[in-house]
């Protein structure tokens, strides 16, 4: 019965960093899981209301989890609507499709994080204008009516290799 406050405060500073030894070995930090999102749906409404080919990644792209899908107005396009669906690849990169009917000269600035201008490049018979920004590189192809963007983390022959294998026919 000779215990004091002071032998209590040492009895439970020993249990204490005991505990928080067990804490430092056991717990390790846990990534975010990558969350998948269902394409299809807002794919088929995207088909039957664009008056364009509603792209989508094709061959080349095995892995590619898609994780972002819309089909909706953005600020630089109201009230025309964007065709975007986003991947992370294997390699845990970013990339991203994106297309719009619009006649907005701020789509590209906005699609591209307003990235430099850089030589174009040609894919599959087709120029791409090339962008890059701090953020993304990206390529662009505009044609009658249509713009297509292709843009993310991926190196240059890895956004080619998207662009070159875009598909209209691929379902989600």
């Amino acid at each position: 019965m000779r215990q004091t406050v002071g032998d209590m405060v040492r009895s439970l500073a020993v249990v204490l960093g005991f505990v928080a030894i067990i804490l430092v070995i056991t717990l390790r930090p846990h990534p975010d899981p990558i969350k998948r999102v269902e394409v299809a749906p807002v794919l088929a409404v995207a088909r039957a209301q664009a008056g364009f080919p509603v792209l989508i990644a094709g061959a080349g792209t095995t892995g590619f989890v898609p994780t972002s899908v819309r089909w909706e107005p953005t600020d630089a396009t109201k009230p025309d609507p964007v065709w975007h669906i986003g991947y992370v690849t294997p390699e845990e990169q970013y990339v991203e499709i994106s297309e719009s009917a619009t006649a907005s000269e701020r789509f590209i600035p906005e699609q591209t994080a307003k990235g430099a201008p850089l030589d174009p490049v040609v894919i599959d018979g087709t120029t791409w204008q090339r962008f890059e920004s701090e953020s993304r590189k990206s390529l662009v192809r505009v044609e009658p009516k249509l713009t297509t963007v292709v843009a993310g983390t991926l190196d240059w022959a890895g956004l080619q290799s998207v662009a070159a294998g875009l598909s209209a026919s691929a379902t989600a």
